[in-house]
């Protein structure tokens, strides 16, 4: 039973359960939070669609997790569980796979807004009847899924996934350079660049570095960091300590890092902690791979680095340069040892430098203009 007429219908990459084990502090988690704040709950309830899942991993994750961030006022998830077992050839087959395990209340809109941000949902027998019965589709891109490592084999699927979306799609946006070329690809020269954001308030400019000069990274471990560029980093640099907080999604890294005893990784970090994990660095790094391994997204760590008032040093990937922010060193992998050398030789640690934040760079405000795109005031 709705409990509001105007419900937004939500499909996020994953969903609540990794909202509530992680925090929200993916593109998608932080606009179904403020999407919450910003609506009246007596005039509209965003439905979430988590993305559906076998039913012997949701009984691992209730044995194994420690869920700490609160549901959302005004936020309903709809959380579907399957008999049905992944590959175990292909884990990531079951993005496409899962699509059939969506409950029938996820397959008609009955004349609400849809906001979509899991790439596969067009490649769902029902995306043709959602679509159609939906107020407004808008399509919300986050990474380029057709030259994302992890999608090597799924490829055809993508792409006759995002063909379907973008024939369906009211209105696009795109977080970097890069989707918004793949929106332009696929016909959609309307698709706007509407790159991530953060809520500044979150974090603060306080320093309790201590020890050794520390550079850090936090998210996502996998194809996308440049393994040799960081080993040579390390190599250079004995005496700093590299810090890495995040999923590992290829277990290359689990040995790699092993290697180097001034590189340590902490697994994952909740999101509520990354404010205080953040004041304990002295420079925010980014060693991405450029080109091969880019997955043509925008990187959120750089804006809560600068939130932190953190020095920032990354590889020239898409968008780095393009945001305006202060205090962020932009060099090709090769020259990362010795400005990371220099940096750490200076008798004081890394100072915190202030970054202004205007209003269009929020998560609040980027949420208002999906929420303005699909109709909805606010």
């Amino acid at each position: 039973m709705r409990t509001a007429p105007n419900a937004v219908m939500a499909f996020p990459i994953h969903g609540h359960r990794k909202f509530r084990s992680e925090g929200y502090r993916t593109r998608d988690g932080h606009m179904i939070e403020w999407m919450s704040k910003l609506l009246d709950p007596s005039q509209a309830v965003v439905e979430v669609f988590s993305r559906p899942e076998p039913v012997v991993k949701t009984v691992l994750d209730r044995v194994r997790a420690r869920p700490r961030a609160n549901d959302l006022t005004g936020v309903e998830y709809v959380d579907p569980v399957t008999l049905r077992l992944p590959a175990l050839n292909d884990r990531f087959r079951w993005w496409d796979d899962s699509l059939r395990c969506f409950p029938e209340r996820a397959r008609e809109a009955d004349g609400r807004p849809v906001v979509v941000w899991n790439p596969m949902l067009g490649r769902s027998s029902w995306w043709p009847r959602l679509s159609a019965s939906a107020a407004h589709v808008h399509l919300d891109l986050l990474d380029d899924w057709t030259v994302h490592y992890a999608f090597r084999n799924l490829r055809a699927e993508v792409e006759e996934s995002y063909g379907r979306m973008f024939a369906s799609a009211a209105t696009i946006t795109a977080n970097s350079e890069g989707t918004l070329a793949l929106a332009q690809r696929f016909g959609r020269s309307d698709a706007r660049l509407l790159p991530n954001g953060v809520d500044p308030e979150r974090f603060d400019l306080q320093s309790r570095a201590s020890g050794p000069f520390t550079v850090g990274y936090v998210g996502k471990i996998g194809e996308r960091l440049d393994l040799e560029l960081i080993a040579d980093a390390a190599r250079t640099n004995p005496a700093v300590r590299f810090v890495f907080a995040g999923p590992v999604l290829d277990g290359e890294f689990r040995s790699f890092h092993q290697t180097f005893p001034n590189i340590e990784w902490l697994g994952d970090v909740h999101y509520e902690d990354m404010p205080d994990l953040l004041r304990s660095f002295d420079v925010g790094w980014v060693p991405h791979r450029v080109g091969a391994g880019e997955v043509g997204g925008d990187v959120i760590k750089t804006y809560e680095y600068r939130a932190a008032g953190l020095p920032v040093l990354s590889t020239p990937i898409i968008g780095i340069g393009d945001r305006g922010f202060s205090a962020v060193t932009v060099l090709p992998s090769s020259e990362h040892a010795g400005w990371l050398k220099d940096a750490s030789r200076l008798e004081d640690r890394a100072q915190r430098v202030p970054e202004d934040f205007p209003q269009d760079v929020t998560w609040r405000w980027k949420t208002a203009e999906v929420l303005r795109a699909v109709g909805l005031p606010v």
